[in-house]
């Protein structure tokens, strides 16, 4: 279980885990701690949701203040609900191009997801560090094993705060496009998170962290299904 640490230098809480051993930080933010107005409110860091920029520019300095990434260096990317896995060079910073993994060698850049209900999937390899922004859509076309396969050995994953079953009633079409793919299915609902740790393991991830906290469920988080016009909070690992 992934903890939550309120750092002592800055007033955003987020959810972390020892990982001295991984030499990485990992760090997955609610929508407590920022600056944003209504209905983005508080720690809103997407720039293309509507948000004035200067808080959203206000709230990402305040995430690498808090988890202490280093200052501008956070690269994101164009998400689509795709599969196309980019990786960060050296100085990448802000949107480096669409995808759904984004990943990195460098010592400088840390790399992150937005989400505001889809699956924040932390990796850690032997070279390479990778984050991966997986929807339903992402799920079923095979982005969290494109960015596995980008990694080579991933030695961890940590799968943070989404929709969980409990509040994600879908078509058949979807419970459908689960089932082809032999993931974790009901009759009308589907957990995209839950089919991401089924995934991981079949890629022989042996080293999972799970959040079961649901975005829909929790105030704390952003939820498109929930609110509609929201912010997106996010998740961001580098190497330390």
């Amino acid at each position: 279980m992934l903890d939550e640490m309120p750092p002592p230098t800055a007033t955003v809480p987020f959810l972390t885990d020892d990982t001295s051993d991984l030499g990485v930080r990992v760090a997955f933010f609610s929508r407590r701690g920022g600056v944003s107005a209504a209905p983005y409110d508080t720690l809103n860091l997407s720039m293309a949701v509507g948000d004035d920029p200067v808080a959203v520019t206000e709230n990402l300095q305040r995430v690498t203040r808090s988890a202490g990434f280093k200052a501008d260096s956070i690269a994101l990317l164009h998400q689509v609900h795709g599969a196309q896995v980019l990786e960060a060079g050296p100085g990448a910073c802000g949107v480096i191009g669409a995808g759904d993994a984004v990943t990195t060698e460098e010592l400088e850049v840390t790399v992150g997801v937005l989400t505001a209900d889809c699956v924040p999937v932390l990796l850690a390899g032997r070279k390479a560090v990778a984050a991966v922004h997986a929807g339903w859509r992402g799920v079923v076309g095979g982005v969290i094993e494109a960015a596995v396969a980008h990694l080579g050995e991933v030695r961890a994953a940590w799968i943070g705060p989404s929709i969980h079953a409990c509040c994600y009633e879908v078509g058949p079409e979807v419970v459908a496009a689960f089932r082809d793919r032999e993931l974790p299915a009901d009759v009308d609902r589907v957990d995209p998170a839950r089919a991401a740790q089924v995934i991981l393991r079949r890629s022989g991830v042996e080293r999972v962290w799970f959040s079961d906290v649901c975005t829909s469920c929790d105030p704390a988080y952003y939820s498109f299904r929930r609110d509609g016009e929201t912010g997106r909070q996010g998740a961001f690992i580098a190497w330390l």
